[in-house]
């Protein structure tokens, strides 16, 4: 038994624990495990021991685990967590082992040292329930525990309140500000907390974080008690703001027209000068303003006036300006030096008016009473302009009226704007003081277009102030322009006739002398040749005049009568115009008749025979008339006429007229310049012979029953086209036939035996080839134009009971023939009727 180890058995009981050996499996002693004690002591009956759970507030540390004996430490002791009858120490729950599993109560904290007694928190500090802190929690700066606090000190909330005077905002304590207050403590999670209480209306706190209503004894500016008799009292009381009790009464905003500024006790003060406010409660004298329009001045202790306007007649240019003022302004800035406030008020400007036209402001006054109390209150008159001074532009000046040429605004206008006088558009011209574009308007002789007035161009006219575009004057008329002076163009009346020409109605009976000659809507044409004008300006007569003494003009549209009329010439020793002999004719171009042209017939002996020109009449216009007295038979037609030899008659000896070009010459000129001659000339080598065919000219009209001869004349005024070693005759007709008896040969022209057919198919058939009254050939009108559209074609002959037939030359070498004309100049009265023209 000695022995160190002791083997007992091999089970504990319910509620111990083994102790091991040292071989770590045998058990040596049962103990109570921690956080439990034995019930009893050694002396009880061992089985009444056992081992129990630790209460809250104790610690078990249980027996010792290296217990090895019956008198060692199995059950261990249960130990309280407080000292003596002290409190503040639990432990969370049964069972705790040590001494660190003590923990404090609400409103405690552990020992400063351990086994000491618990630490109770108090005024402005908290412990929670279950802590293990040494030291108590402070409330947050600014909170604090309420005065005379009883509670438990272990809820924040109930421990750490917001004191009177402060209020809670995003979890920091804040003064409550001038105005407001709080008397009480307040919890953080009460919705309270955040906002203090406003003091009366009208009152403040002297400071910030006032505790108490009392405090609210400061009147605020632009407040007054009500019922203050003055600075000091209240309905004949005086009022103490420094009582402890303090009740602040009630107040009301000053009203309109007064302040209060805090330095003048409980009442409102008038403002000076009647200067009103623009709200109640005003603050301050500063606050005391003027309206719009008026002006201060110190009469009679101070009154506020408008600025002055316009009067309704001025009797001065100057008196004529106006005033205006605008804003609210202090009486201070509008107090004025001088008896009208000039000098406050703004002018509107050089010569502008003013009339007071905006909403008086003036507190008493009707909705229908006004005040000059802005720029549009100035004004201008109608027909008046408004722009900048050029010597400020920040002001404006009045034109008044506005100039010539330009108009102003349409009516009476206000309000400081630019709106200058506006210049009419090009060339339009106004009165002064004109109102609108419309007064603006065209000068006589200028049209109005889109862009302004041109002067209207020669030949149109524009009626003063009509704003119509330039009209025409009446076809042919015109007007005298002038550059830059309408005067000549203002009125169709100068519309007048030109100089050439004259007054022309085709609707009238006598266009060129119509019934109303001074109708300035009568048109003109240039006067026609043979008449003139010599117009310049309207007058009573502006009709063409005919050329006197057979005169004329050499165009339309002439001015006097430089020429002969056509027909007519001025002979030697003669001033006026009488017709045109034989053998001459005017065109109307000259004062002279012209002497009818030579024509050159090239042959087949020389360079060509000229031959001088005739004519059938006297008055001749033109040189279509004008024939060859002596004309070669056209090479178209052959070189003689085919005549039968009977009817040459007479032979004219050449042989001593010279060479063969003279001869040919004396044989033409040989015929009788009163008959129808016929010259055949023929060359051999014996030399020229001549032989004529002489014959009596007739008149046109067959009335008579005798056969004619038709002789195709040619025009003397076209040469030959050409000059060859033959003869190239002229081809052309001048519409002139010749009429010559051949009532001796009209068996022989019956027969076919005067000349030949001109039909080339029948040249061979011979002279006896004819056919009288064709289609082509029945009277003397359709021979004469078949006739002359046929070259091959001399004329053609008239045969009293066979009727008209074309005849044509044939070919003769060696020979030529030549037609001699009867002269008109010889013929006397015969001389027109010798001829037909086609």
């Amino acid at each position: 038994m000695s022995s160190v180890e002791t083997y007992v058995c091999l089970r504990c009981r319910a509620g111990y624990v083994p102790v091991k050996g040292s071989d770590g499996k045998s058990v040596v002693q049962c103990v109570c495990p921690p956080g439990t004690f034995l019930n009893g002591t050694a002396a009880s009956a061992p089985l009444a021991r056992s081992c129990v759970p630790c209460t809250v507030g104790s610690y078990c540390p249980g027996g010792n685990p290296k217990a090895r004996t019956p008198t060692d430490n199995i059950g261990g002791a249960a130990n309280s967590c407080n000292i003596g009858t002290s409190t503040g120490l639990t432990t969370k729950s049964a069972r705790s082992t040590r001494r660190a599993d003590c923990i404090a109560q609400a409103g405690y904290v552990l020992p400063a040292t351990a086994g000491g007694e618990a630490q109770e928190c108090t005024g402005s500090t908290y412990a929670p329930a279950f802590n293990r802190l040494r030291t108590c929690l402070p409330c947050q700066s600014g909170l604090a525990a309420p005065d005379g606090y009883t509670g438990a000190h272990d809820n924040k909330l109930d421990v750490c309140q917001v004191p009177p005077g402060k209020f809670w905002e995003l979890n920091v304590v804040r003064d409550c500000p001038k105005g407001l207050y709080r008397e009480e403590f307040v919890r953080t999670d009460n919705k309270t907390s955040i906002a203090c209480l406003s003091c009366p209306e009208g009152w403040t706190t002297q400071n910030i974080g006032t505790p108490r209503r009392s405090l609210c004894n400061v009147l605020l500016p632009g407040y007054q008690v009500i019922g203050a008799d003055n600075a000091t009292s209240v309905n004949g009381n005086p009022l103490n703001t420094t009582a402890d009790d303090f009740n602040p009464p009630a107040t009301q905003f000053c009203p309109v027209g007064y302040y209060a500024d805090g330095t003048a006790g409980f009442a409102c003060v008038r403002c000076p000068y009647q200067a009103t406010t623009l709200k109640n409660g005003s603050t301050s004298a500063d606050d005391c303003v003027v309206p719009p329009g008026y002006f201060a001045k110190d009469t009679h202790g101070g009154v506020l006036e408008q600025c002055p306007t316009t009067p309704a007649n001025p009797a001065t240019r100057a008196e004529a300006e106006g005033y205006y003022r605008p804003g609210w302004k202090s009486y201070k800035e509008v107090l004025s030096t001088t008896a009208d406030g000039k000098d406050k008020c703004i002018p509107c400007g050089s010569d502008i008016r003013s009339r007071a036209m905006d909403a008086d402001e003036m507190p008493g006054k009707s909705d229908t009473d006004k005040a000059p109390a802005s720029s549009a209150s100035c004004y201008i008159l109608a027909g008046w302009g408004i722009t900048f001074d050029p010597s400020d532009f920040t002001k404006f000046r009045a034109i008044a009226p506005c100039p010539n040429n330009t108009y102003g605004v349409a009516n009476t206008t206000y309000g400081l704007i630019n709106a200058p006088c506006k210049a009419c558009t090009k060339n339009l011209y106004s009165l002064e003081g004109s109102t609108n574009f419309t007064a603006c308007l065209n000068p006589g002789g200028f049209g109005y277009t889109s862009e302004g007035a041109n002067q209207c161009p020669d030949g149109f006219w524009a009626a003063k102030d009509s704003m119509a575009p330039c009209e025409q004057c009446p076809p042919g008329r015109t007007t005298l322009y002038q550059p830059g002076n309408g005067a000549f163009q203002d009125s169709i009346e100068d519309c007048i006739v030109p100089p050439g020409s004259g007054i022309y109605n085709g609707n009238d009976t006598n266009p060129w002398s119509p019934t109303d000659p001074t109708n300035p809507n009568t048109p003109a044409k240039e006067c026609p040749i043979g008449f003139y004008s010599s117009n310049d300006t309207l007058a009573t007569d502006n009709k063409c005049k005919a050329c006197p003494d057979n005169g004329s003009t050499t165009a339309p549209g002439s001015t006097s009568c430089t020429v002969c009329a056509a027909g007519y010439g001025i002979a030697t020793g003669e001033t006026k115009c009488s017709a045109c002999p034989y053998g001459k004719f005017n065109l109307g171009t000259s004062e002279s008749c012209n002497t009818c042209p030579q024509t050159t017939f090239n042959d087949f002996v020389g360079d060509g025979y000229l031959s001088n020109g005739i004519t059938f009449k006297k008055n001749l216009k033109g040189p279509e008339s004008c024939v060859p007295i002596h004309a070669q038979l056209p090479k178209p037609v052959g070189d003689r006429f085919g005549l039968p030899d009977a009817m040459f008659t007479d032979t004219v000896d050449v042989s001593t007229a010279g060479d063969d070009k003279a001869k040919v010459a004396a044989c033409v000129t040989a015929c009788p310049a009163n008959q129808c001659c016929i010259a055949e000339i023929e060359k051999s080598d014996s030399g020229i012979t001549c032989k004529q065919a002489r014959l009596a000219p007739l008149g046109a009209s067959t009335a008579d029953n005798k056969a004619r001869m038709y002789y195709k004349l040619p025009p003397s005024e076209i040469a030959a086209a050409t000059k060859n070693t033959t003869t190239s005759a002229k081809t052309m007709a001048s519409g002139i036939y010749a009429i010559c008896d051949i009532e001796a040969h009209k068996a022989a022209a019956a027969a076919g035996e005067l000349g030949t057919s001109p039909d080339p198919t029948k040249v061979e058939a011979g002279r006896n080839s004819i056919e009288f009254g064709t289609n082509a050939c029945k009277n003397a009108e359709t021979c004469k134009a078949a006739c002359a559209a046929d070259a091959a074609c001399w004329g053609f002959i008239y045969v009293p009971g066979s009727g008209f037939a074309l005849r044509g030359g044939e070919s003769w070498l060696g020979g030529r023939s030549f037609f001699g004309s009867p002269n008109g100049a010889d013929l006397g009265a015969l001389a027109t009727s010798t001829v037909e023209t086609w």
